[in-house]
């Protein structure tokens, strides 16, 4: 055997040991891991209460990177921020996913309701006024909020809506 040879196997064997000791110290992290069980009062404490619904999941704020959202709250989130960052063509064509109208009716009426404003920035007031009247009859009782009150853009087309849903209704 070559002296370069001989190198070369004891550094292999070397090399084998050295992996062989970091499985051996893993294991011994791996046993320690297990046999550390939270109790239940610290996994009580660390557990947040449950939702009263899932509208409180999703919050006005923008948080696409919540875990706890579903994908089409996720999808909310990405047209509320389009929205916030002025780009209401854009927020419109998300609210405008079919995804909406298949969701939990607090969420379909909030991306209604950013639909809405958007279609008011924009310029296109019946559209706006249309999207108002999805809310309604979602929920005959919907109000906006009194930051929303008396925005000259939104707010006469909204009591528009309400006038209109409200005679056919009585109708």
């Amino acid at each position: 055997m070559t002296m370069h040879e001989h190198f070369k196997k004891r550094s292999l064997i070397a090399a084998m040991a050295i992996a062989l000791m970091g499985c051996a110290n893993t294991q011994q992290h791996a046993e320690v891991e297990v046999d550390a069980t939270p109790t239940s009062q610290e996994v009580e404490a660390a557990a947040p209460p449950p939702p009263e619904s899932r509208a409180s999941q999703v919050s006005d704020q923008v948080d696409t990177s919540n875990p706890g959202l579903t994908a089409v709250e996720r999808r909310f989130s990405q047209g509320l921020a389009m929205y916030n960052d002025g780009r209401y063509d854009n927020a419109i064509k998300v609210f405008r996913e079919p995804v909406f109208a298949r969701a939990w009716p607090e969420l379909r009426v909030r991306s209604l309701k950013y639909m809405a404003f958007s279609y008011c920035v924009t310029g296109k007031a019946p559209q706006c006024q249309k999207s108002f009247e999805d809310i309604l009859k979602i929920d005959a009782s919907f109000e906006l909020s009194s930051a929303e009150q008396g925005h000259p853009l939104w707010d006469p087309v909204f009591r528009q809506a309400q006038a209109k849903v409200g005679d056919s209704v009585q109708k």
